[in-house]
């Protein structure tokens, strides 16, 4: 029997919602949370495991570490502080102040995944930005910390492009805070070794964990589909949905698979690309 996705999203925004009306600066009751998230994924993990042959070492593990902080924390602090700072008031004060922060939150997350959805997109359909993107998908399981595994110009331009337009729209701060709640335990139940079971309504609306395995399976015609991160509306409204099976998929990666093994040619591995698209040119 496969636990709730929506009682730990549940207890992920709960959560921060008690510390916010506890005192707790924004920020730092949000990444309290979101560590305590991340440590009751690594138990589930060996508890609930969807494979259990995942749970081992697969020699990628101390890049992985490294990943989280050169590369998610750092794009992630780095392009929410850039839009922060490229749009310090409104452009355009149009944002509904005056409706629940929850009607808010949701019209938010809808607006922030139209720019993060073509930022993915693009990733996967131009080659030349593919190979920013290649380190996410190049692993052949699920686990908490493949969460993180991933360039931080790649994490760092999608949370640019999450948080500009609302900071442009006049999205009230404590708004954007739920939209970078939400992306927060969605991404980590994504990529986490959790058995999480969904149906398919759910599937269809928001990105649930099997919508993305999906999204990172080898199958190429599979892993171009299922762009959005938080909510699906518009990989239906551009026809890129794929409806997930009952389980999620367990056949992931990238084929080829052209990610060096070592941490720092991970690394270099989007830099060395444009190196040699400037020198054919």
């Amino acid at each position: 029997m496969g636990l709730s996705w929506v009682a730990i999203m549940g207890g992920g925004l709960g959560a921060v919602y008690a510390a916010l009306a506890l005192g707790q600066p924004d920020d730092i009751g949000l990444n309290a949370v979101t560590v305590a998230a991340g440590v009751l994924l690594l138990a589930l993990e060996r508890l609930v495991p969807e494979e259990r042959a995942w749970t081992g070492a697969d020699g990628q593990w101390w890049n992985d570490i490294g990943h989280l902080f050169l590369g998610f924390a750092l794009g992630s602090f780095g392009g929410a502080a850039l839009a922060r700072t490229a749009v310090p008031a409104p452009v355009w004060a149009v944002w509904p102040v005056a409706w629940p922060v929850v009607i808010q939150a949701a019209l938010a997350l809808v607006v922030a995944e139209f720019f993060g959805y073509w930022q993915h997109r693009a990733l996967h359909r131009i080659p030349a930005l593919w190979h920013w993107h290649a380190l996410h998908h190049s692993t052949a399981r699920m686990t908490f910390f493949k969460t993180t595994r991933i360039h931080a110009i790649d994490i760092g331009s999608f949370t640019f492009l999450s948080i500009a337009p609302l900071l442009a729209l006049g999205a009230p701060l404590p708004v954007v805070l739920w939209v970078t709640a939400f992306g927060n335990f969605a991404a980590l139940t994504q990529h986490a070794n959790v058995r999480l079971r969904t149906p398919a309504w759910l599937n269809a609306l928001v990105g649930t964990p099997a919508v993305h395995w999906l999204h990172h399976s080898l199958d190429k015609r599979e892993g171009d589909s299922n762009f959005g991160m938080n909510v699906m509306l518009w990989d239906h409204v551009f026809g890129t949905y794929l409806p997930p099976q009952s389980a999620p998929r367990v056949t992931l990666g990238i084929d080829p698979d052209h990610v060096p093994p070592t941490f720092l040619g991970q690394l270099l591995l989007p830099w060395r690309t444009v190196r040699d698209l400037t020198t054919r040119s």
